[in-house]
């Protein structure tokens, strides 16, 4: 009887701690910078998911097409004097739309469970690698 108990305690301790085994797939997210000229550039988000399918989001911004009141109230009460140029400030304008975007994305992963893990820039690329970790169980079923 005692060899049985033994036995069956050691069987479902290892059930259990098979049932609490994760597996980690990893997602990265890569923000590229093409920049033209100071008013246009050409800057995309790409998603590339734990199974190698990739999504990416292109963004055309031009810095001329912004209008000058929408730079000037994007200007904080703070720094209401500022010696840069409009041509400047336009580009400027735009390349925060395009952070807006990215941060946008980060807070959509996190909210989904990705866990930042990484991050990487080099030259106008920034790398970031998330982490989730899926039961054993479910890992077949994630893509």
């Amino acid at each position: 009887m005692k060899k049985v108990s033994l036995l069956l305690s050691f069987v479902l301790a290892t059930s259990a701690a098979y049932a609490q085994q994760s597996i980690p797939k990893y997602l990265m997210l890569v923000r590229e910078g093409a920049e033209v000229s100071n008013t246009t550039s050409y800057p995309s988000l790409t998603v590339i998911e734990p199974d190698g399918s990739f999504k990416t989001e292109e963004f055309r911004l031009f810095g001329w097409t912004v209008p000058k009141k929408t730079v000037n109230a994007s200007i904080t009460q703070a720094a209401a004097i500022d010696s840069s140029s409009l041509t400047q400030r336009r580009a400027r304008y735009t390349r925060n739309l395009v952070y807006q975007a990215e941060i946008k994305k980060i807070n959509e992963l996190s909210s989904n469970g990705w866990v930042l893990i990484n991050t990487l820039q080099e030259g106008t690329t920034v790398k970031y690698m998330f982490r989730k970790e899926f039961p054993v169980k479910d890992a077949a079923m994630v893509k």
